[in-house]
């Protein structure tokens, strides 16, 4: 008998879960064993109460190693967790569209003499402006609800996307919308192919500093052996549902089955949908949720979701939406779409988070990178 009970193989842990210096984070290690056993933990003698045991560990490394070991005459036991530790964290917040390519053709159609003349990057410029948010617009090759590729997207506004580099990003997402689900099934070659497809077109009309590591794939679904795929083209972190089935989008979630999230376990997800970050050690990857997606929540939702943060510690927070729903012609269009988007960045900003690109560090914290 052996366990650990107050942390879990995988957990984030930062200021908010002990005492950080600038060399460590002191935790307490509590669990449970053989009443009779010496308990020790990093090597250190742990203090016992019955089965109880309690010890503290300083963490002095991003990626590190706890491991608790019980000695009586029935034998050895050893248990051994890894924990992340996410070093001077600070409050902040991602933001991200999935499934963009409607303001690539309007660009390309409309030719307006900037791109913030065009309504979507225009309402994103002006909310950048009050709020200093960052946006990644995750982009499909194809837009299939008007036969448009960003093949045929020109470089006319290449510059400018550049100058906005610092807070507006494109990113890949699939190569079209549908068929639903296109990597649950496919080979790494495949989404090898349909990355680099977007990934060219992006660094053509815009300019490789536009170009971010994606987040997340079309419906947040792969066959894990294809992580390295996404993990040798700069990701190192993946943003799902974890917890919720469906088939298609306007259909009810199915809550309780483990899916949208990578064929993680449910173990995982349950854990995800409570702390809402994970470190996975197999493959090197930090997984999380998000607090909203614009295109389901609308503002008194948001306002609920944003004030019970008040009495959550957490430091991380991610926001997304779909891009599709801000365009009258889209048969889904929702009129009050940013105003949503807008809404979402005030709260967080309001709440003390700071925008920040999740895809870099350990979401958004570039502490262990300096």
């Amino acid at each position: 008998m052996l366990e650990i009970t107050n942390l879990r193989d995988g957990a984030v842990l930062d200021r908010n879960f002990g005492t950080e210096t600038a060399d460590y984070l002191e935790i307490k290690v509590q669990g449970i064993a053989d009443p009779q056993a010496e308990v020790k933990v990093n090597g250190e003698t742990a203090c016992r109460h019955d089965r109880n045991f309690c010890a503290t560990v300083k963490l002095t490394k991003k990626i590190n190693e706890i491991t608790v070991v019980a000695d009586s005459y029935f034998g050895k036991e050893a248990l051994t967790i890894t924990v992340a530790w996410d070093k001077n964290s600070y409050k902040r917040y991602n933001f991200f569209f999935d499934d963009c390519s409607f303001f690539l053709r309007s660009l390309a159609l409309n030719r307006p003499a900037s791109i913030f003349d065009e309504m979507f990057l225009g309402r994103l410029k002006q909310i950048h402006d009050k709020y200093g948010s960052f946006f990644t617009l995750n982009l499909f090759f194809h837009d299939d609800h008007h036969d448009f590729a960003i093949s045929d997207m020109p470089e006319d506004y290449k510059a400018e996307f550049q100058a906005n580099s610092d807070w507006l990003r494109m990113s890949f997402h699939a190569h079209s919308e549908f068929p639903d689900r296109p990597y649950q099934h496919a080979d790494a070659k495949k989404l090898a192919a349909d990355y680099d497809e977007v990934y060219n077109e992006v660094c053509r009309f815009a300019g490789k500093e536009c170009f971010i590591a994606p987040m997340v794939i079309h419906w947040s679904m792969t066959n894990p052996e294809n992580f390295s795929v996404l993990k040798a083209r700069g990701t190192n972190c993946l943003a799902a549902g974890y917890l919720g089935s469906i088939a298609h989008i306007g259909e009810a979630h199915a809550i309780q089955v483990t899916d949208i999230g990578f064929h993680y376990e449910k173990d995982v997800a349950c854990y995800i949908c409570d702390k809402h970050i994970f470190y996975d050690r197999y493959h090197d990857l930090f997984l999380l949720n998000s607090i909203s997606c614009c295109n389901y929540d609308d503002v008194d939702v948001l306002e609920e979701k944003f004030a019970k943060l008040a009495d959550d510690p957490r430091d991380t927070v991610n926001i997304m939406s779909h891009e599709q729903y801000s365009y009258p012609d889209y048969f889904n269009y929702i009129p009050n779409h940013l105003d949503r988007v807008e809404t979402a960045c005030r709260l967080a900003t309001e709440a003390g988070y700071k925008p920040a690109w999740f895809s870099n560090g350990i979401l958004g914290n570039t502490a262990w990178d300096k």
